[in-house]
């Protein structure tokens, strides 16, 4: 009722309703932020700043330039320039790694006339983000002058805040309070862009995939969040099986800006999650292409290119970039997991296949999936005690991977354990396997391990190419 009367512009009426909200509420110590927008609403500047004044955080604290940023607005609204402007210049120079705070800096800077700085500190911000955040939006010809500060708009702020503290809550209890907050703030400033984003995200947690897609679709094209938005929308749509327009909405992203690689990237692993390795590789190409100097963060795209060229049979190319991702960051334990078994695997470097692999199980010792790299690497080295030692490690901490359960199954019957052999193989049956693994699995229940359905040792392996050449 509250918000209501707000965007009515009846503040007295909504600060009536605030006063009959018990102590026991969400507002907690912001609700004085409410009440100074609500005295700014009816030009009682004096009450205003006196609310601001006793949230006023000491200096240096998380909070002071969101506090500077409000009470430069309210300044603004009292027709005092000069002060909006100190404030303004005081929260950039206290908390520029932060977008809000930017783009509200920004905005008052151009209102008070300041639009080459605030396009030079918007464009400052874009440069050191490139990767997360496009303002071309905001910067460009077209960019909209931003609308004064009001009551309306800065409620919104406040509620958006409360959404953000209610959803971050560590049980995960209180989504459904948070969304409400953040429709709050939307119902105030339909272009809050950063309540819409949250507001999917939340949809999506919820599994309402439509409703995610159309609160992605309220962010417009000068929005800083548009961009994110559109690589957004195509996951969902990914998720939603609209997975050829999910595919085509990136390809357009990709050749929209030719010096970014998110998108790229999003269709490289959207294409790799559905077994599309070709096109997956060709897309983590045009990514890497566009890279320009790599540096550490960049280890997993190279590591995503290296998986979809093995799985392609490009092995020599993927172990360049598996080199490359390690290169990258040395203590990867996924890439050490993964280089290490192709080696084994292929009988190349053993001793160094296996140091790896040890490596990584020190840096993820709960890690099924590694855990079932090393065993199933003892079992292709022929050794076979070692091998049902480490599976049985990783059945306790990933019992209903299918794939573990079968080389568990495999290593109980090379030492001689034939029922509980049998008994992994019926678990693997029923753990949804690879439809190509079903029979293979069947077969192994029916007739035991031979030739036809076991993996030789790497020794085996290599006698035979041997023997063929």
């Amino acid at each position: 009722m509250a918000i209501e009367a707000v965007k009515k512009g009846n503040y007295k009426a909504a600060e009536q309703q605030l006063t009959r909200i018990g102590s026991e509420n969400q507002l907690g110590a912001l609700r004085e932020y409410v009440m100074a927008w609500l005295k700014a609403g009816d030009k009682d500047y004096a009450a205003a700043r006196s609310y601001l004044a006793r949230l006023k955080p000491a200096a240096g604290e998380r909070a002071e330039a969101p506090a500077l940023v409000i009470a430069a607005q309210i300044d603004e609204m009292a027709g005092d320039k000069d002060a909006a402007e100190a404030k303004y210049r005081r929260a950039i120079s206290l908390d520029r790694n932060g977008l809000r705070t930017t783009i509200s800096v920004a905005e008052g800077l151009r209102r008070l006339g300041k639009d080459a700085e605030a396009r030079e500190i918007l464009k400052t911000y874009g440069t050191r983000y490139s990767d997360s955040v496009v303002m071309d939006g905001l910067m460009g010809p077209g960019a909209p002058m931003p609308k004064p500060p009001s009551p309306a708009s800065g409620i919104a702020e406040i509620l958006f805040d409360i959404g953000g503290i209610l959803a971050s809550d560590p049980r995960n209890q209180r989504q459904d309070l948070a969304l409400i907050f953040y429709q709050l703030a939307t119902a105030l400033k339909p272009e809050q862009d950063f309540a819409w984003l949250m507001i999917a995200g939340l949809y999506e947690q919820f599994h309402q995939i439509p409703k995610a897609v159309a609160a992605l679709g309220r962010i417009g094209p000068t929005s800083p969040l548009y961009w994110q938005a559109r690589l957004r929308t195509a996951a969902l749509d990914a998720q939603e099986d609209k997975f050829d327009q999910a595919v085509a909405r990136l390809k357009t992203l990709v050749a929209e800006k030719p010096d970014r690689i998110d998108a790229a990237l999003t269709l490289a692993d959207l294409l790799r999650s559905k077994d599309r390795f070709a096109e997956a590789v060709a897309a983590y190409d045009t990514a890497i292409s566009r890279l320009g100097q790599p540096d550490e963060r960049h280890w997993q795209i190279y590591f995503g290119r290296g998986i979809v060229l093995e799985r392609t049979k490009n092995w020599p190319k993927a172990e360049v970039d598996m080199k490359k991702a390690l290169e990258l960051s040395p203590e990867q334990p996924y890439v050490l997991n993964y280089l290490g078994y192709s080696w084994i695997d292929q009988g190349l470097h053993l001793q160094e296949g296996m140091k790896m692999l040890e490596r990584a199980t020190e840096l993820r010792p709960d890690d099924g999936a590694i855990t079932d790299s090393v065993g199933w690497a003892y079992y292709r080295l022929g050794q076979y005690e070692k091998a049902v030692e480490w599976l049985e490690r990783a059945t306790e901490q990933k019992g209903d991977d299918s794939t573990i359960t079968d080389h568990l199954g495999d290593a109980y019957w090379h030492v001689g354990r034939r029922r509980e052999a049998r008994f992994q193989w019926e678990r693997a049956l029923h753990q949804k396997p690879d439809k190509d693994r079903q029979p293979i699995i069947e077969d192994k229940i029916a007739n035991g391990l031979n030739p036809s359905n076991d993996k030789p040792t790497v020794y085996e392996k290599a006698a035979d190419t041997k023997q063929g050449g």
